[in-house]
C-alpha cells in the first residue's frame, strides 16, 4: 500500500483589499487649480487605486512639480502638467493647468492670470 502526506502547508497570501487600477478624478486632481504669487502652493492631485499609485506631475515633460510639495508661487509654474498615477497594474494620466495670479498689493484688488507663461491682464 502506498501513502502520502505533506506536512509544511504555506498560507495563501490575500491582500487584504482587492488590486484596482490608478484613478485620476475631478475631485482628487482638480483640471483646472488657481495660485496666487508669491504665496506657499501645492499642486493638488492625488490617485485612488490599491496598492496606493505614485503620482508625478511634469510640464514640458522636463519641470517637475511633486504633488503634496509647497513652494513659493512664480509666474514659471504657470502652464499645463501632465499627471500620470502608476501601480503595477497601469498608469492614468491627467492634464492640469495651473493659473498663476498676482497680487495686486491694493486692498481687494487683483492683477492678471498667467498660464503657459502668459500674462494677461497687465
Amino acid at each position: 500500500s502506498f501513502s502520502c502526506s505533506f506536512s509544511h502547508l504555506f498560507p495563501l497570501l490575500i491582500p487584504p483589499f482587492p488590486a484596482v487600477k490608478p484613478r485620476l478624478d475631478v475631485e482628487r486632481c482638480p483640471a483646472q487649480q488657481n495660485w496666487t504669487e508669491g504665496r506657499n502652493e501645492t499642486l493638488s492631485c492625488s490617485a485612488r487605486g490599491s496598492p496606493e499609485p505614485q503620482v508625478s506631475c511634469s510640464k514640458d515633460g522636463s519641470n517637475s512639480l511633486h504633488p503634496g510639495s509647497f513652494r513659493p508661487a512664480e509666474r514659471a509654474h504657470a502652464g499645463t502638467y501632465l499627471c500620470r498615477a502608476t501601480n503595477h497594474l497601469g498608469t492614468a494620466e491627467r492634464n492640469v493647468t495651473v493659473w498663476v495670479q498676482r497680487e495686486s498689493g491694493l486692498p481687494g484688488l487683483r492683477g492678471g492670470w498667467a498660464s503657459g507663461g502668459l500674462w494677461e491682464g497687465w
